[in-house]
């Protein structure tokens, strides 16, 4: 039988039920293996990414897909960047989660 193909939202899903499950590895899995299947990663799926890393207490990966997701032109929201930051204030990288800030404010996004 033909099976339902994954879209932007069912893998957005399921990255925010291994961040949930505390299973970065796995959101990583999911996030990476979006592209291969033609579907493009938006600001909710990055930011469930962010949110799992944080969680597992990787500022390295949460700040790599922050980069990464900003590099693809995908706007951050408040979210996306508070949990970046506070990603980055988990891993003890307070000068990182200050520059995270004041990209923010640049961008005009205002904290929350």
């Amino acid at each position: 039988g033909r099976g339902v193909k994954p879209n932007v939202i069912s893998f957005s899903a399921a990255i925010s039920a291994c961040e949930k499950g505390g299973q970065w590895e796995k959101a990583l899995e999911l996030l990476e293996s979006m592209e291969g299947r033609g579907v493009n990663p938006d600001v909710i799926s990055y930011s469930a990414a962010i949110s799992a890393f944080e969680k597992g207490g990787q500022w390295e990966k949460a700040l790599e897909i922050f980069n990464s997701m900003v590099g693809r032109g995908v706007n951050p929201d408040v979210f996306s960047y508070s949990t970046a930051i506070s990603a980055c204030g988990k891993g003890g990288q307070w000068e990182k989660a200050l520059e995270i800030f004041n990209s923010m404010v640049g961008r005009g996004v205002n904290p929350d």
